[in-house]
C-alpha cells in the first residue's frame, strides 16, 4: 500500500503520483543544473561569503576546489538518477528507482547535517533564520522521496504475483 497517493507541495500539485514522480525527477534535475552552475561560479573566484550558502568558510586555493569538485560530481550523478527514475517509472522497473532514492536521502542527510553546524557553530538571529529556511527546504524533499516511494510501492505492488489457492 503506498504512502501518499496524490502529491502536493508549493510547487505543483499532481493527483497521481506517477506524474509526481515525473515533476520531481524535472525538479531534482533543474536543480541539480543550478547547483552545478553556482558551484562552478564559486570555484572560478565568486562570493560564497553568505553562512547559508554551501562553500561558505572555503580556502579558493585549496578546499574549494576538492568541496566544489565533489559537489559537481555528487549533481552530475543526481541528473543521471533523475534520468533513470524517469525510465524506471515509464517502463515499471523498480530497480531504476533506487539510485535516486539513495541520493535524495544523502542529500537530505547533508541539508540536515549543514544546518545543524550552521546551528552550532554560528548561532545568530539571522543564521537561524537560514536553518530553518533549509530545514524546511530539506522538509520538501523528503516529501518527494516519499511520493516516489510510493510510487516504487505501487509498482512493487502491480509486479506482484496474487495466488489464490483453491481446495475442493
Amino acid at each position: 500500500m503506498p504512502t501518499v497517493s496524490t502529491c502536493w507541495s508549493p510547487c505543483f500539485y499532481h493527483l497521481n503520483v506517477r506524474s509526481a514522480t515525473f515533476a520531481i525527477a524535472f525538479y531534482t534535475a533543474m536543480f541539480s543544473i543550478v547547483a552545478i552552475s553556482h558551484t562552478c561560479y564559486v570555484m572560478a573566484g565568486g562570493d560564497s561569503s553568505q553562512p547559508y550558502l554551501p562553500l561558505y568558510e572555503t580556502n579558493l586555493s585549496t578546499s574549494t576546489q576538492s568541496a566544489g569538485t565533489f559537489m559537481i560530481f555528487y549533481f552530475v550523478v543526481f541528473i543521471i538518477c533523475s534520468v533513470l527514475l524517469v525510465q524506471g517509472v515509464r517502463k515499471e522497473y523498480r530497480g531504476l528507482f533506487f539510485p535516486w532514492m539513495i541520493t535524495m536521502l544523502l542529500l537530505c542527510l547533508f541539508m540536515a547535517g549543514y544546518g545543524l553546524w550552521l546551528l552550532i557553530d554560528y548561532y545568530i538571529l539571522w543564521n537561524s533564520f537560514a536553518v530553518i529556511c533549509i530545514w524546511l527546504w530539506m522538509c520538501f524533499n523528503v516529501y518527494c522521496l516519499i511520493c516516489v516511494y510510493s510510487q516504487y510501492k505501487i509498482v512493487t505492488e502491480m509486479q506482484s504475483r496474487h495466488i489464490e489457492l483453491l481446495y475442493p
